[in-house]
Order: structure tokens, then sequence, then C-alpha cells
């Protein structure tokens, strides 16, 4: 067998592997990211779960972990993962559940989001939050324009008539022909719609036109007059993921991977070729 066909080979067994590899709903394609790292925050993946856990230390307001749906910092300089094309409608969905023990303290958070960016300078998504190990308040939607936040909606529009839950569903849904990016949530897990809701009219408008990525995290947070998490264990179970409606585009795209990796028998091919008539 000849250096062309052992090649080819080698090159349409990576291919298959390319076009084969696991959907976005396996969260072994979602990376970890961490801002900034913190030796109580750790996470665990278990393909179509996720679990985010804080541990028996205080760790500072602001502080986070969590995963987002590419390997780099935006679906343009990321060589793995799934985003979305902004030119296009997409809905999703995800389950969370908290557990605690060993006398929680303290204020964390959970969310669910899309963004051009991970350090979330144009994103929205949807939060609820934890004091002492009880859910507090209502669900909230969060988001910013170019690294500057906007106002907090409570989901329903009250803080304190649609009381958040230890657990349920996240919900973010994208508009292309509007920009309108619409967060929700139910208390229930594996549902099919929100029962609140909060619409971001027109937002992606005031973005970068960029693609879209998926992620979901927990924080420290430290809301007045809730302080930050001071100690205990947390574990937020993050798991059936799903796309609702729309199409997750995967990087590379199978096409351009395998038009990529069709070259190198090419080239190995010539070569061979040359080095033949260098015999001659």
């Amino acid at each position: 067998m000849n250096v062309f066909r052992i090649a080819l080979i080698l090159t349409l067994h990576v291919a298959w592997g390319v076009i084969a590899r696991a959907d976005v709903t396996d969260f072994g394609t979602w990376s970890l990211v961490e801002d900034p790292a913190h030796p109580a925050f750790s996470a665990t993946v278990h393909g179509g779960s996720a679990t985010l856990s804080a541990g028996n230390l205080g760790i500072p307001a602001g502080t986070d972990i969590g995963f987002q749906s590419v390997n780099g910092s935006t679906p343009q300089t990321s060589t793995g993962g799934f985003y979305f094309r902004p030119d296009a409608d997409f809905s999703l969905a995800i389950d969370y559940a908290w557990t605690f023990s060993n006398n929680p303290s303290g204020s964390l958070g959970l969310g669910f989001g899309i963004g051009e960016d991970g350090d979330g300078m144009n994103a929205a998504g949807v939060a609820m939050g934890t004091n002492d190990g009880a859910p507090f308040l209502s669900f909230g939607g969060a988001a910013r324009i170019n690294d500057v936040d906007q106002t907090p909606e409570p989901l329903g529009g009250s803080l304190f008539l649609n009381p958040s839950s230890s657990s349920g569903t996240l919900f973010v849904a994208y508009e292309a022909s509007s920009g309108d990016v619409v967060v929700g949530a139910a208390t229930a897990p594996d549902a099919a719609a929100p029962t609140v809701s909060h619409t971001y009219a027109g937002i992606q408008n005031q973005w970068s036109g960029d693609d879209l990525m998926a992620s979901f995290f927990i924080r420290s947070d430290a809301q007045t007059p809730l302080t930050a998490w001071s100690g205990g264990n947390a574990d937020a179970v993050f798991s059936n993921f799903r796309v609702l409606n729309g199409n997750p585009v995967a990087i590379p795209e199978p096409s351009t991977a395998v038009a990529s990796l069709l070259l190198v028998p090419m080239l190995i091919g010539r070569r061979t070729r040359t080095g033949v008539d260098r015999r001659r």
C-alpha cells in the first residue's frame, strides 16, 4: 500500500471522527470558564449533565464558574464547540437543580444566557438567586450592551409574586428579524415553555452583530442586603440542555474540516510524485 493510500485512509478516518463528534447537548463539548479561578469552586461533567459546586470557604462577590458552548473567548476565535448564527432564530432551554448542605451561608446565584463573548460584554440571560441555601425572590433577567449593565428585570414584573425555586427550567430565545432576546423560567424541570419571561426588545441590534454562544454558571453575589458566599456546600446540577428551535453550528463545520483534511493526502501524493521524478 503506497503512502498516498495510507494518508487517504487516515484522513477519512479523522474526517469521520469530525462528522460524528458529539453534539451541543453533550457537555463534553463545552468549555469551563472561571472568572477568576477560586479554590472553593469546582465543576464536574457527565455527558448530559454538569455540576457546578461551591465548597466550605468564603468566595468574593462577583466570582463565578461556568461552561460556555465554544472553547475560545468568542465563536470567531474558537477552534471547537458550537455557536448560533445571528441571522437565524433559535430558542434554548436547560434544567437546573440546587442542593445545599453543611450549614450554607451567604448568597449564590445561577444563570443561563447567550452572548457574543466570554466576558459577557454583549449578552442577555436569566438568573435566580439563593441565600443561606434557599431560593430568594423571583427569577430575574440581566443584560449588557458594550460592557454596560442594563437594568435588571424581575420576570413576570414583580420581585415577590413569582418566586423562584430550587429546581426548574431556564429559557433563552432569540429573534433575528427584531434583535429581541426573550429570557424566561419555569419552576418545573423539563418544562416546555416559560411561565414568566422578559423581552429585551431589539437588544441584539445594539451589539456587534457577531455569532452567539450559550453559557451557564454559578456566582457568589452580594446584592444588598445579601452577603457573599461564606461557607457550607452547594451543588447546582445543570442537565437536559435542549435546542427547542434553530440549528447550532459546529466549530469547525464538518464540511470545512473534511475539505481541509483532504488536502493532506493530495500534498503527500504530490511530494511523492516529485520525489519519484527526481530519481528519474
